[in-house]
């Protein structure tokens, strides 16, 4: 018994499919150094995404289909998050697809990102940074080491990357003072205190 016309278009739509997603996660893993990970769940996006479309062509796709598949995904009470990276998925593999010339078009470009709930920042309370502060045992150096580091954090707020990158003549005892270079290589002074000095 020879299959149904839908079962065969359905199959060829997922044979065509099939390989650009593997020549897309090629270039993610080669040209943009993405994680075994972030490949993993883009493989996963792409997945849900084609057999949502069904029997669909990957040329015919309209912004309609990706608008109706962020909505199924809506439906299904997934996270806003997870709605946010699927649709970034799709965003830059059809970006890849154009710039591949194998799609004259990209059908998730304007589609509107979800808009994701924002949350307040954990932060400790003053006893619990005492203790942090206090954590590290002085009878070696190491304590010491890490002592300075904390205290530094804590008085400057500066970032962990940027405490990395800070030299010990970035410091001006004198005005109580620190330059951090940031993100873009931009330069501010962040005030320093006299505990930080100190360790």
């Amino acid at each position: 018994m020879s299959p149904r016309p839908h079962t065969r278009e359905r199959r060829g739509a997922v044979a065509a499919s099939r390989q650009p997603v593997t020549q897309f996660l090629r270039y993610l893993r080669n040209e943009r150094n993405a994680s075994e990970h972030t490949c993993r769940n883009y493989a996963l996006d792409l997945k849900l995404f084609f057999d949502f479309l069904g029997h669909q062509r990957l040329a015919a796709v309209t912004p309609l289909d990706v608008r109706r598949f962020v909505a199924h995904l809506s439906t299904q009470q997934q996270a806003r998050r997870t709605i946010a990276r699927r649709l970034s998925c799709l965003r830059s593999f059809f970006r890849f697809l154009c710039r591949d010339d194998q799609q004259d078009h990209n059908p998730a470009a304007a589609i509107p990102t979800p808009r994701l709930e924002k949350r307040l920042p954990a932060f400790l309370d003053e006893a619990q940074t005492a203790r942090l502060l206090e954590a590290p045992s002085l009878k070696k150096w190491q304590g010491w080491r890490d002592r300075a580091l904390l205290e530094t954090l804590y008085s400057t707020g500066m970032r962990v990357s940027e405490l990395v990158g800070l030299n010990l003549e970035d410091v001006d005892h004198i005005s109580g003072s620190a330059l951090v270079r940031g993100k873009g290589k931009k330069e501010r002074l962040a005030p320093i205190g006299e505990p930080a000095l100190q360790a």
